[in-house]
């Protein structure tokens, strides 16, 4: 029998609200207070920067605010994408027990509603990498996760007629990120349903067809409703004090003395520190990788501070993050001593 799942679909517009509005859900669904939901949105032009990321250096800014372009940090991890009405987002908020699959399964189980929507218009699209859709070498879907507690989210995002030439001016990732990639630009890299299609496309018609196969895939029944008096509640609040401050979503354009970087499994990974004699005074890892809670990379950084480069490496192994993550790290803590 399938489980039943609110549909929600709440019209919210406006970037730093959406936002709030997850972590709410987030937190309630954890608490039992708030059903397994799937949640369907559209944004007005905006940002949405990866919770470790350096907004200043993967942003172009001023070009933002001049054209009234919301900027935002999201919870989840990953790299900075620009949204519009001609693109969707989903987030699939559930307890963790109804998944008990790998977070690289539930990558490719939440890609298939995808695929197989491209599919419905004659469009062969693949799964790509850890977390991304493709058709042929240009990407049509990226998706993130987040753990809290005992609840899981899974959200992702599907380009149907999205302005690529805006995208190309606000988003600005370092080159490191089209390293290994024939397209050398984000409008290169990326590609949408009504390009691939040569013809305009209905992005509520899209939204219905996707909404379609999640409940095949998934085996979920949806019953359309509202936000709750207690999820509006907090949701205002973390709009308040969390999602609406410009300290969340800007961080601060602070320099370091040095700063190295890798392209590894889980995504571009830069060590930025401030380095006295052979000691690190101050520590910072940032980048676009997938597979690190927040928690574990500060408690990194922390760490780090006031230890000296050759005791580095074994407050890396210490640490909770992902191998891979460890490997890269312990790799630009020797060219951080080599640059120092």
């Amino acid at each position: 029998m399938p489980h039943r799942w609110r549909l929600l679909r709440d019209g919210i517009t406006d970037a730093h609200h959406h936002f709030a509005v997850e972590e709410a859900l987030i937190r309630l669904v954890d608490e039992g207070l708030s059903p397994p939901t799937l949640r369907l949105r559209q944004v007005r032009r905006a940002v949405f920067v990866g919770v470790f990321q350096d907004t200043w250096s993967e942003v172009d800014v001023d070009f933002c605010q001049k054209q009234g372009i919301q900027i935002v940090r999201r919870a989840n991890a990953g790299g900075a994408v620009y949204h519009d009405v001609g693109s969707f987002c989903y987030s699939a908020f559930f307890p963790r027990r109804l998944f008990p699959h790998s977070q690289g399964e539930l990558y490719r189980l939440f890609a298939r509603p995808i695929i197989l929507t491209c599919a419905d218009y004659g469009v062969v699209a693949r799964f790509h990498g850890r977390n991304d859709v493709v058709i042929g070498q240009r990407k049509i879907y990226g998706s993130a996760q987040i753990t809290w507690y005992d609840t899981f989210v899974q959200s992702g995002t599907l380009l149907v007629n999205i302005d690529f030439d805006v995208m190309d001016r606000a988003l600005t990732p370092p080159p490191l990120k089209f390293a290994d990639k024939s397209a050398k630009s984000v409008k290169d890299r990326v590609t949408s349903l009504e390009r691939e299609l040569g013809q305009e496309i209905s992005v509520d018609e899209v939204m219905s067809q996707f909404t379609r196969h999640f409940c095949e895939v998934l085996d979920v029944e949806l019953l359309p409703g509202d936000l709750s008096a207690e999820e509006d509640r907090q949701a205002l609040e973390l709009l308040r004090v969390k999602y609406g401050t410009e300290e969340w979503n800007m961080g601060s354009q602070q320099s370091y003395d040095v700063t190295v970087a890798a392209k590894a499994t889980e995504g571009i990974v830069l060590l930025s520190a401030n380095v006295s004699g052979s000691t690190i005074r101050e520590a910072r890892i940032r980048g676009d990788f997938l597979g690190a809670s927040r928690g574990a990379v500060q408690d990194l950084e922390r760490a780090l501070i006031g230890c000296r480069l050759g005791e580095a490496q074994s407050k890396v192994l210490a640490s909770s993050l992902p191998p891979e993550m460890k490997t890269t790290l312990i790799q630009l803590l020797g060219e951080l001593g080599q640059e120092a």
